[in-house]
């Protein structure tokens, strides 16, 4: 509900022409650290081969290796991290829809249009890989011209430098906290 994934549709109302139900199901996890995890994945094969892009983009090992380098050379530090439920910030453009099962609580039964990029989705890494290259430029970024996901920008004597790999991000930063 916080990602607003879904558009609940009301009992009597109509779907939008050009939708199709796909199937959905929960994957349970435990993390290393102990935290347990549910995901749900709809069922995205069951769909058809989307027209646009469907891949995201990632930063080759040499374009990392060359901000190891330069961060070594500019005296930045560096941080990984994990972009959290990544998919649900990308907004789908497949029209799919799922019936609610009884985990949805008060809206079981209900069609429901997937608005946001859920993973199992086709085009889900696509989606996201848009949002980021748009919060990316907002922060002042551009990406580099030997690899598009190694991104840059010039910070007072020196430029900085983010790595993105799908929903894993490497900051190389004198501050990389502040960007993660």
């Amino acid at each position: 509900n916080d990602y607003e994934t879904f558009s609940v549709l009301k009992n009597h109302e109509h779907l939008p022409t050009g939708y199709k139900r796909i199937p959905y199901h929960c994957i349970y996890d435990v993390k290393f650290e102990g935290r347990q995890k549910c995901r749900l994945v709809a069922g995205g094969h069951h769909t058809n081969p989307p027209k646009e892009d469907i891949y995201s983009g990632v930063v080759s090992m040499e374009a990392v290796h060359l901000g190891f380098i330069l961060a070594r050379m500019n005296d930045l530090k560096v941080c990984a991290g994990d972009v959290g439920n990544a998919f649900l910030y990308g907004k789908t453009q497949e029209k799919v829809f799922v019936i609610a099962g009884e985990l949805f609580g008060k809206d079981a039964g209900k069609r429901m249009i997937i608005d946001r990029s859920l993973y199992g989705v086709k085009s889900s890494s696509a989606r996201f890989h848009e949002h980021l290259s748009i919060r990316l430029r907002q922060m002042g970024y551009k990406p580099s011209k030997a690899d598009q996901d190694l991104w840059y920008k010039k910070v007072d004597d020196h430029y900085e430098y983010v790595a993105r790999f799908v929903d894993d991000i490497i900051s190389f930063s004198k501050d990389p906290m502040s960007i993660m």
